[in-house]
């Protein structure tokens, strides 16, 4: 059977959770304290088995996230958790495909995880969102950085709807982003929520007409900068931002930064021969295609008509066939017979967001079917920057 846990077996979920998450065993406490300050009683689905015992679980905990500038609702699919006497018998499964269920319901009309494999996810409907750039950077390289730009100041937290505003601006052309309230920024991003006893350290940057125009959050261990967060808004902010990294030549050996696949930093650089890794990121599912079409607002110039039809068997109310007809920026949509186009829930969720082109996916053989509706597809779903820095 499955249905919400209540707080009451909150010690029976932190068993699954350690279990199933063994390195949760050394913040045993921590993990008991997180459960009970963030987690709420109805974001827990729980399949208990004949006597009534939880044995699998997972949380749907609730964002909001910017997609072409508008907010979405989403479901924040965390902590997939399976006692191994039940494992390999579909409780997993079960449990998220009611999660889509509860999910629609409450009107998330995306949802987003991240995968311990992303084979095991896709099969529900859940597909790759973003990849993320890894620079690994000897700080000798940043000695071109070496004079002062503007002013760097300690944040504080009076201070943080600064911060807030300068994330926001580029939050919104980053789809995937979380939107943040202060929870989100005060417990999770300038402090590990787990506090591992590595203290975050943010600082402010300022330009001569005393703008605040970006930010960054980090840590140092082991002769490293670990860099949580680092956002600009202009190019003379990243400088005076790398400026601050370069005066920690005598505190660290190297820089680490973890970020959206567009930064593109070893261009700055005068020796760009430093370690650059692509990683993928989160995984993303739209989990209502025509309420999230009708959420997205369009262009005023946008005119765009094609039928599509969508692979999606664990959600019925997706698996069907749409007409897709948008005016001066207007859109409306009805069910059809036949479509133009055809692909997966898979295929369609990276398209929403951009991180897939309508003419990359029928290129890839995930789109099929008339290159003229194809290319009516791409006058709604352009290339855009996708990322998300808020892991759950």
């Amino acid at each position: 059977m499955i249905k919400f846990v209540h707080r009451d077996e909150y010690d029976r979920v932190l068993q699954l959770m350690t279990y199933c998450f063994p390195w949760l065993n050394d913040f045993k406490d921590k993990a008991k304290m997180f459960l009970e300050k963030y987690i709420p009683e109805d974001a827990i689905l729980g399949y208990y088995d004949e006597t009534d015992m939880l044995n699998a679980m997972l949380f749907i905990i609730p964002f909001d996230i910017y997609i072409y500038g508008d907010v979405f609702s989403m479901g924040g699919i965390a902590t997939v958790s399976s006692m191994p006497e039940g494992r390999h018998g579909g409780r997993v499964a079960e449990l998220l495909r009611t999660s889509l269920n509860v999910m629609r319901e409450r009107r998330q009309l995306v949802s987003m995880l991240g995968p311990f494999s992303y084979e095991f996810y896709r099969k529900y409907g859940w597909e790759l969102g973003f990849e993320r750039i890894n620079y690994t950077i000897p700080v000798e390289h940043l000695d071109k950085f070496n004079k002062k730009i503007g002013a760097v100041k300690p944040f504080k937290e009076e201070g943080l709807d600064i911060l807030d505003r300068i994330y926001t601006e580029y939050a919104k052309t980053h789809n995937c982003c979380a939107v943040r309230n202060r929870l989100l920024w005060m417990d999770f991003v300038l402090q590990d929520p787990y506090r591992r006893n590595q203290p975050r350290y943010t600082y402010i940057w300022f330009n001569d007409k005393r703008e605040p125009r970006g930010y960054i959050v980090y840590s140092i261990r082991d002769n490293r900068m670990n860099i949580q967060e680092m956002i600009y808004l202009d190019q003379e902010a990243k400088e005076g931002l790398l400026w601050f990294l370069f005066v920690h030549q005598s505190q660290v050996k190297e820089v680490y930064w973890s970020t959206a696949p567009d930064e593109r930093l070893h261009l700055d650089l005068p020796n760009p021969r430093i370690k650059m890794e692509i990683s993928p990121g989160m995984m993303f599912r739209v989990v209502d295609v025509k309420e999230a079409l009708l959420h997205r607002s369009y262009c005023a110039d946008t005119n765009a008509h094609f039928s599509i039809s969508i692979l999606d068997p664990d959600a019925d109310w997706n698996n069907r066939s749409f007409l897709v007809e948008i005016k001066d920026g207007k859109i409306n949509i009805s069910e059809c017979d036949s479509a133009e186009l055809s692909c997966s829930i898979q295929t369609f969720s990276q398209i929403f967001t951009g991180y897939v082109t309508p003419e990359e996916a029928f290129l890839h053989r995930k789109l099929a079917g008339d290159i003229r509706a194809v290319e009516q597809m791409s006058k709604v779903f352009k290339k855009s920057y996708t990322f998300n820095n808020n892991p759950f």
